[in-house]
């Protein structure tokens, strides 16, 4: 993930001379699940190229030093919710090199895992990541973070390259474009002023309460009611039996994620031209409808787990947890290396006061509706209603006449196209196809 306060918007300029570096066909910002299926993709698709054909250039730029899903959340014992058929490759070529089938292949573990009926760890998840993106290394650059992107080779005004610079210093120029940075972490506005070693993002929960000692009575407070929030608190029962833990909850706690067999269909392929062929307005209702496949709901194990834990708790007479229900936080205030928590019932409007040594905001993503890197690219960027670029079908964001690359928005479109894009690792591999069949398209005409 990205951090908005880390990008910087170049000066775009009217003049903006050549680049001094050769331009590639096409440059692809971020390697997480959406950059490996394009890569993946790419590849299969160059491997039937006849001989001597002429193939496009790639490149994918990635912040981390490696391949990596989510380090931060590499609980173990927590699940992935999602199939495993819905890999990085299975949807669009099952007969792909890429699938996580032929992973569990490679690493001689597919009957064992054909035992525990599809229900892949997200450990595992993170090793086919890994494996996956291996592949593709000279692809990539790694542990490089792009600082801007400017317009360049401008022709009447607008230009026909784009320049990335990157935080090392050095650039690089590109004909096309693929923004694939996924999500940012959500912080709301209170919690903001204090984040620091001792208040923080789930992202990066596993780095940070490594630091503290497990055995010692703290005060923590978990903030949130999505599996992440669920997943956070179980392990923290488990692993720092001294600690008394609050979880904190804008409306009901914990409410069971819609896994109906019916609703979940909003994650299948043809649900995407439905949802882009509808009205902002109209999005928004559908996305509201679909919110509880996806978020702020948990999985029944982690419910069930909660909830045995705490009775236990009441049965011992060593209560170690407290829910609380319908509260927001109003206002933080710092009382020596921890916080002192004002929040308020929404409804009644009483107030309760929390003290934490640590907190833990497992407060979910957001998705800008302009992405903060293209603001240089805004006075060629064709916007809707909603502020955010016009996006088409193929994913293609629509820009001026005469504007010459082609700019994709890979997994930050949901609120263009679904709940496939919401967080979601369903339609990685279509997207993908669709993508590089788009490029591929526009590039030979």
């Amino acid at each position: 993930m990205y951090n908005e306060t880390g990008l910087k918007s170049a000066e775009v300029l009217e003049t903006v001379a050549e680049p001094a570096v050769t331009a590639i066909d096409l440059a692809c910002i971020g390697f997480g699940p959406g950059g490996i299926s394009l890569a993946a993709a790419y590849s299969d698709w160059r491997d039937v190229q006849p001989q001597g054909a002429s193939v496009p250039s790639l490149r994918f730029i990635e912040r981390r030093p490696g391949p990596a899903w989510q380090p931060g959340l590499l609980i173990r014992g927590a699940d992935l919710n999602h199939h495993f058929l819905r890999d990085f490759a299975t949807p669009r070529d099952p007969r792909s090199r890429f699938t996580f089938a032929c992973y569990l292949k490679e690493t001689g573990r597919l009957f064992q895992f054909g035992h525990l009926g599809g229900r892949v760890s997200r450990v595992e998840w993170n090793d086919y990541v890994v494996w996956t993106a291996r592949h593709f290394d000279p692809l990539v650059r790694y542990g490089l973070a792009v600082r801007s992107i400017a317009p360049a080779a401008m022709r009447n005004g607008a230009p026909n390259l784009i320049e990335l610079e990157l935080d090392d210093g050095s650039r690089m120029a590109a004909r096309n474009l693929v923004v694939s940075t996924g999500q940012f972490p959500r912080v709301p506005e209170p919690f903001r002023p204090h984040l620091g070693p001792r208040m923080f993002h789930s992202a990066g929960f596993l780095d940070r309460i490594s630091a503290f000692d497990r055995a010692a009575p703290l005060k923590i407070c978990v903030l949130g009611s999505g599996q992440s929030a669920g997943e956070t608190l179980l392990w923290l029962y488990d692993h720092f039996p001294n600690a008394q833990l609050t979880s904190v909850h804008r409306g009901l706690p914990f409410r069971l994620v819609d896994i109906g067999h019916f609703s979940n269909e909003v994650f299948f392929p043809d649900q995407v031209p439905y949802f882009h062929a509808l009205s902002p307005e109209k999005r928004r209702m559908a996305a509201q409808e679909y919110h509880l496949t996806n978020f702020s709901a948990v999985d029944i194990d982690i419910s069930q787990g909660l909830y045995w834990r705490m009775y236990e708790d009441r049965v011992l007479g060593t209560t170690r947890a407290e829910v609380i229900a319908r509260h927001a936080a109003s206002e933080i205030e710092p009382v020596g290396e921890g916080f002192r928590i004002r929040f308020v019932d929404g409804l009644s409007g009483a107030e309760r006061m929390v003290d934490a040594d640590i907190v833990v905001l497992c407060t979910g993503y957001h998705e800008p509706a302009f992405p903060p890197l293209l603001e240089p690219l805004r006075k060629w960027i064709v916007t809707d209603s909603s502020g955010g670029p016009e996006v088409a079908l193929d994913y293609r964001v629509r820009t001026a006449s005469g504007f010459g690359p082609a700019l994709y928005l890979n997994g930050v479109t949901e609120r263009t196209h679904g709940a496939s894009d919401a967080s979601s690792l369903s339609m990685t591999a279509l997207k993908a196809q669709t993508i590089l069949e788009s490029f591929l398209t526009n590039r030979n005409r």
